[in-house]
């Protein structure tokens, strides 16, 4: 195996293994912590420390072309928002900052899978709108942009694109307002090998979702921001109270995981008919998009697609939207 390749860690006995799939291996696996981990995750992209540089680089990798003008310092909102969350809760956490141009970013972590993300980014977007709010007679409405980023260790669109960006636009797809916008990241469709990284998301998202793995620190992020993320997360610099906090919080994620899976399987028992028919409805849905790929490389007019694949006409504009950005 290439030296700059590494998936694998050793345990307490020196030996080589693969990932870590319970937390007795984990204690005695790891290198560098789950940069998923609400305490890692926070202290990697502190907006208050030097570690911002690698918040920047991330932000402005996942949001290029969305944003009006890179970010170029960052920093947190408030305590509240910097410290509030609880670290064993791992099936959401946030990190909330404010850069220079007084944009608000909210930075959420998913774990577990959420039925409507989308709604709740919205709902949680729209308070921060409104507490910008001023009481009085003259208030004018001049909002500061919120920003919201959600990186998912779940899958929730369809299709194979990893990286969702959406703001206020028209149906043309022109933006009409910069106040509200959003990035969705499902890290599952990020499969991009490490010899095949190029750009800063690139390395970003393989951090996120590899370091967990790694016993060192690979070629490609020599002489990059990201270096710090790696000094950061090392196992062996952190203090005895930071690592109990990450076991705690590592042992919390399996758990949450676990209890998950036996609510899946549980559903699925209890539910078999209703789901078969659900999948084959689903089975139906994706046919119906694959005819309407193919229409639509040919040329057919939308009207004729809509009526032949029985999608709706924003269904199949989607579609062609995909198509265009392939």
């Amino acid at each position: 195996m290439d030296n700059n390749i590494v998936a694998e860690t050793k345990n307490s006995h020196g030996e080589m293994i693969g990932e870590a799939k319970t937390f007795e291996e984990y204690k005695g696996a790891g290198v560098f912590a789950d940069l998923l981990l609400d305490r890692t995750f926070k202290k990697a992209f502190n907006p208050d420390t030097q570690n911002k540089v690698c918040l920047i680089a991330l932000l402005n990798a996942v949001l290029e072309g969305e944003i009006a003008s890179p970010i170029v310092d960052v920093q947190s909102r408030n305590k509240e928002y910097s410290d509030g969350s609880n670290e064993n809760r791992t099936s959401v956490f946030d990190l909330h900052c404010i850069d220079s141009a007084q944009r608000r970013f909210i930075i959420e972590v998913q774990i577990l899978f959420q039925k409507n993300i989308v709604n709740r980014s919205i709902y949680y977007a729209s308070q921060t709108i409104v507490a910008q709010g001023q009481r009085g007679k003259k208030y004018n409405y001049e909002l500061n942009p919120v920003v919201t980023v959600v990186f998912m260790e779940f899958n929730v669109f369809a299709g194979d694109r990893y990286i969702r960006r959406a703001k206020l636009r028209e149906m043309n797809g022109a933006s009409i307002s910069d106040t509200l916008n959003f990035a969705f990241v499902e890290l599952p469709k990020f499969n991009k090998p490490l010899d095949e990284l190029e750009t800063t998301l690139d390395k970003a998202l393989y951090a996120l979702k590899n370091m967990k793995n790694m016993t060192q620190m690979p070629k490609q992020y020599v002489n990059t921001v990201f270096e710090l993320l790696f000094s950061t997360a090392k196992l062996a610099k952190l203090s005895k109270e930071e690592q109990k906090m990450i076991d705690e919080a590592q042992k919390a994620k399996w758990d949450n995981y676990a209890i998950h899976k036996a609510a899946i399987d549980s559903g699925l028992q209890q539910g078999l008919q209703q789901g078969l028919r659900q999948g084959l409805q689903q089975g139906l849905n994706v046919a119906r998009q694959e005819m309407a790929k193919k229409m639509l490389l040919k040329k057919k007019p939308i009207d004729e697609i809509t009526e032949f694949t029985e999608l709706s006409e924003a269904e199949i504009l989607a579609i062609k939207a995909d198509l265009d950005k392939a």
